[in-house]
């Protein structure tokens, strides 16, 4: 029996990680290695020129108790779990007690990355206001992943309670106490302070740990956690490349009926479909949505020129790039196939859709500098947008539509 659940906990495991890969070759492509190196080029410098401005007085350990406290108190367990275990697995469940350490394991694995990113991004704030020394981030990394360990296996014991009211004063709870105690560390508080809050977390894990040890696990809450998690990560790849498993939600937004408004004309057919799909499509619309507002956060966030010139290039590229697949939505409905319109007006309107939306997006993209009163750079900016988008509608993408019908034909 042994052997055969710990079969279960590898190939669970194996799956995971090829489905993993299968999406992240193509969210970590050179596009997004390109945006990740300028985007985290320009928060960094934009970081530590605002770090250089902080005295003694500025709350730094205050502000890395509730970063640090927050990411603690975040702590999903990855269980792997799927529907079918809830009838297979239930069987099992006095015998599954090294599967689930297993997956508190290798959830505390994949999240330590995120702990250790955090963690190095503020060191340099706290050093500067308290004086210290980067030789001290080893020994907070260490700390910072004990209780890591701690808030994992707490939210496990947690998860035998089907209430969320348990579940939310739960999670305020855990977040109290290791704010609490990052603060005190950080803040160089009196030792018995801090070993006061170490003993009531202590109390806390063992008091919970005792009360669930009875208590049958909730698969159906255990698989719905998973499969929200799952869903997360399928949105996320979704900005990158078709998901099959995730399909996209269409919305009546009747609000932007003025915007989709066309002739009842032959030459409006495609502009109407595909200006319709773009504004109720979730993926498309989120996506479009989501782009501009990073875009835009960037631009407000950096006063250099050539900063805002290159955020709305690169994010006008990207935009236009993941909107590609749209061209193709209704490829296989066959009420569009016999359409008695050309082919080529099916191109041309899809161009016009694009270049407009580019061309609108580059406005957005212009309007933090014109807020700051810089018209002149506002103006390039704009002019610099609205040149690409022409460029890209007319050439890359013709190039781009033909390649995508010569593959469909064949």
């Amino acid at each position: 029996m042994m052997n055969s659940v710990e079969g279960i906990w590898k190939k669970r495991l194996v799956e995971y990680n090829q489905e993993l890969q299968k999406y992240l070759k193509y969210m970590f492509n050179d596009h997004l290695l390109f945006v990740l190196i300028f985007a985290l080029g320009g928060a960094a410098f934009t970081y530590n020129q605002w770090v250089k401005t902080l005295d003694s007085t500025f709350p730094a350990p205050l502000i890395m108790a509730v970063i640090l406290g927050l990411l603690l108190a975040w702590s999903p367990v990855y269980t792997f779990l799927k529907e079918a275990d809830a009838v297979f697995l239930l069987p099992l469940e006095e015998r599954l007690s090294s599967y689930f350490t297993k997956c508190i394991w290798i959830s505390f694995m994949f999240q330590s990355y995120i702990q250790l990113l955090v963690l190095a991004a503020l060191m340099p704030m706290y050093v500067a206001v308290t004086g210290g020394s980067f030789s001290n981030f080893l020994p907070l990394l260490v700390f910072v992943l004990v209780m890591k360990v701690w808030n994992l296996y707490v939210r496990f014991s947690m998860l035998r309670y089907q209430e969320r009211e348990v579940h939310f004063t739960d999670s305020l709870v855990r977040f109290l106490l290791s704010a609490a105690l990052v603060f005190l560390v950080l803040s160089g508080a009196p030792i018995w302070m801090t070993i006061v809050v170490a003993l009531l977390m202590i109390g806390y894990a063992l008091y919970f740990y005792q009360s669930t040890k009875g208590k049958n696990l909730k698969w159906d809450l255990l698989i719905n956690l998973e499969q929200q998690r799952m869903l997360i990560f399928y949105r996320i790849a979704n900005m990158f490349t078709d998901v099959p498993k995730l399909k996209g939600k269409v919305h009546r937004r009747k609000w932007l009926d003025w915007l989709v408004k066309a002739p009842f004309s032959q030459a409006s057919t495609y502009r109407y479909l595909y200006l319709r799909s773009l504004v109720r499509t979730s993926e498309y619309s989120g996506l479009y949505i989501r782009l501009t507002l990073i875009g835009v956060l960037l631009i407000y966030s950096n006063s250099s020129f050539i900063f805002s010139i290159l955020t709305t290039l690169v994010f006008l590229y990207l935009t236009a790039f993941q909107l590609i697949p749209l061209f193709k939505r209704f490829d296989y409905k066959i009420w569009v196939l016999i359409y008695p319109v050309s082919r080529k007006l099916k191109k041309s309107s899809f161009q016009k859709i694009m270049n407009q939306s580019m061309m609108v997006q580059a406005v957005v993209f212009s309007l933090p500098i014109f807020v700051r009163g810089a018209w002149l750079e506002g103006l390039i900016t704009l002019l610099s947008g609205i040149t690409f988008s022409i460029f890209f509608s007319q050439f890359y993408l013709v190039k781009r539509l033909k390649k995508m019908e010569e593959s469909l034909f064949w």
